[in-house]
């Protein structure tokens, strides 16, 4: 049974990678074209939040899809200090309409929280996975619980607050977990629930925490529900601030040939480096676009898709500073591994990109 569980995740991991591109593409149209909207709204629109929410939920999807693909390629998670109170806070957005009517969500954050050294997908994943959990314990309805609080360590001469722990707590008024089975319950495919259940999200979860230096414990009894308590070392760092808004274009002024087979990408980055102040020259494909640089216009930069048919964009840009020696290039892609493709010190820029991320990227290699 492990050996056909263990094959049926080898073929998810296969469809995760080649769906990624095709999803971070629609990722990439959702944040691009409500970025282009906010630049058309008053501070006074009341729908101005609405589209800032839009764009968050979108970068919230695009970090659960990067996650999901270092899980399926076994890739290590990128690692900083993070608010784990924003994170909560950024993931009870998503839980408040998943969870259904008859589960009452309570969110209890620690204003004198500290920082830890942590991927912040990962412990969005970690969140989700424990609240899916809970809402499956509790068929009838009930109450899910999530707090976050310091736990201090003992003091060690200066003060105790190196090794302080922040704490996350995930309870349920659920069925609970009979004593005989919590030994069991972190085990890859071990499953409660019948043919409902692959055993995979506890395990993803331990796995997770461990991975970011924390430690997962489980209370439970049955009748009385769950509570699951993760502690990571508090780190002396300070998280970037979150929910401050950076200019969304930044000014510049090239000529550049966007190289994109999707046509929605394709017209969005339009739109994107013409607001920023650049010529736009456009190219659905590698064959358009060697035709394009052999013209005598001038071209500045080339910014192109990794993945296209016929050619990939490395391949391409070989191709093109064949004609013209030193051509600068921007690199676009679905997937952060397609920047293994090329050995080049070239921009590389990961789908769903914001519109600063793409017109600082290319801000930056045209001066280089």
């Amino acid at each position: 049974m492990q050996i056909e569980e263990l094959r049926r995740l080898e073929t998810v991991g296969r469809l995760a990678g080649g769906l990624a591109h095709d999803f971070n593409n629609l990722l990439t149209a959702i944040t691009g074209y409500t970025e282009l909207l906010i630049t058309r709204l008053s501070p006074e629109h009341p729908g101005l939040q609405d589209a800032y929410e839009v764009r968050r939920a979108a970068l919230c999807a695009a970090r659960l899809t990067r996650h999901l693909l270092a899980i399926s390629r076994g890739r290590p998670g990128r690692k900083e200090a993070i608010d784990v109170n924003i994170v909560v806070s950024r993931t009870v957005g998503i839980l408040r309409s998943t969870l259904g009517d008859d589960i009452v969500l309570s969110v209890e954050l620690d204003p004198q929280l500290k920082c830890v050294e942590a991927d912040a997908a990962h412990l969005e994943q970690v969140v989700l996975n424990l609240a899916m959990n809970a809402r499956d314990s509790m068929p009838d309805g009930g109450r899910l619980a999530i707090r976050t609080h310091m736990r201090p360590a003992a003091d060690n001469g200066v003060g105790g607050t190196a090794g302080d722990d922040v704490c996350l707590d995930v309870s349920d008024t659920g069925c609970g977990i009979p004593l005989d089975l919590q030994s069991r319950i972190f085990e890859p495919f071990f499953t409660t629930k019948g043919g409902l259940g692959t055993g995979l999200g506890l395990a993803t979860v331990h796995d997770l925490v461990a991975e970011n230096h924390g430690v997962i414990a489980v209370d439970s009894a049955v009748g009385r529900g769950t509570t699951f308590s993760i502690a990571f070392p508090a780190t002396r760092g300070s998280a970037v601030p979150e929910g401050v808004e950076t200019p969304l274009f930044i000014e510049g002024c090239a000529t550049i040939l966007v190289v994109e087979d999707d046509p929605g990408i394709r017209a969005l980055t339009e739109l994107v480096l013409r607001r920023a102040g650049h010529e736009v020259l456009l190219a659905a494909g590698p064959q358009d676009a060697l035709a394009a640089i052999r013209r005598p216009a001038t071209v500045n930069l080339v910014v192109t898709d990794v993945m296209m048919p016929g050619m990939n964009g490395y391949a391409l840009a070989g191709e093109m500073r064949r004609i013209r020696p030193g051509l600068k290039c921007v690199f676009m892609s679905g997937c952060a591994d397609d920047r293994r493709l090329g050995q080049t010190s070239d921009t590389f820029v990961a789908k769903p990109f914001t519109a600063e991320v793409l017109t600082l990227a290319v801000r930056r290699a045209i001066a280089a």
